[in-house]
C-alpha cells in the first residue's frame, strides 16, 4: 500500500468515526447542565424567598 493511501485512510477514520463520538460526549455533558427555563425557575424561587423574608 502506498503512504498516501494509509494516510487517507486514517484521516476517513478519524473523521468518520472519532469525531461524531466526541460530538456525542460534549452533548451529554451540555445535556447535564440545567436549561435556561430551570434557571429561569430557580432565580425566581431563590427572589420570592428572598422579598417573603424581608416582609417578615
Amino acid at each position: 500500500m502506498s503512504l498516501s493511501l494509509i494516510t487517507a485512510l486514517i484521516v476517513l477514520f478519524i473523521f468518520l468515526i472519532m469525531a461524531p463520538l466526541i460530538i456525542i460526549r460534549k452533548a451529554e455533558n451540555n445535556s447535564k447542565i440545567l436549561n435556561e427555563w430551570d434557571k429561569i425557575k430557580e432565580y425566581g424561587k431563590k427572589i420570592n424567598d428572598k422579598t417573603r423574608n424581608n416582609k417578615n
